[in-house]
């Protein structure tokens, strides 16, 4: 594992909005009506879930707030944030990000973990060779997927490529050692057969 791949790893749980011992659940999306409301985005699996946090900051480690959901928005939810009360002061706060600590989250269970979790971590195939990282965790309507970012492009695929998160596809996740196994090869055949199909119809 180089230092390179160990510091783009880091990089991108900052940007997925995973701090250390917080974790990103929503972010204001700007200022809606005039009574000062605003528009969340909620970034959990449930949307809404980011409801049931008895405490959330402003920022890892900032200051709390206080959420009150007014009614569900297409995409979001519209909220009253206690001490915003004007539309520019909503405003203001639009892209803020909204954080729980770890430790608020319930306990997973043995051999489980948390989606963010995987986010960074370097990806090996199954021979053990080195093959890029973990940008982010994506779903799309079906199912949850894998952003890789490749060392080395493909062809015809290039170097960022999404592996569905099956255990045929992801047979071992190590959150401990900061790794994952793709199997890649089969993963491939897949991928490259599917495309075939797509191309005859």
């Amino acid at each position: 594992m180089t230092n390179g791949q160990e510091s783009n790893g880091r990089e991108e749980r900052r940007q997925a909005g995973i701090d250390g011992d917080w974790i990103c659940v929503g972010a204001i999306a700007g200022s809606h009506g005039v009574r000062g409301d605003i528009k969340l985005k909620s970034f959990t699996d449930g949307p809404d879930a980011i409801f049931t946090y008895s405490e959330i900051y402003k920022g890892p480690n900032g200051p709390l707030v206080s959420l009150k959901k007014v009614r569900v928005a297409k995409d979001s939810f519209v909220v009253r944030l206690e001490g915003v009360e004007t539309p520019e002061e909503a405003q203001a706060l639009k892209s803020t990000q909204l954080f729980v600590s770890r430790a608020s989250l319930p306990q997973a269970e043995e051999d489980e973990f948390y989606l963010a979790d995987l986010i960074g971590l370097i990806a090996f195939d199954d021979t053990g060779a080195e093959i890029g990282f973990v940008r982010a965790v994506e779903n799309f309507g079906s199912e949850d997927l894998l952003e890789l970012v490749l060392n080395e492009a493909v062809k015809n695929l290039g170097r960022q490529v999404f592996v569905p998160f099956r255990k045929v596809f992801v047979p071992t996740v190590n959150i401990a050692a900061g790794s994952v196994t793709i199997a890649f090869d089969e993963w491939q055949k897949i991928h490259v057969s599917e495309r075939d199909t797509d191309g005859d119809e």
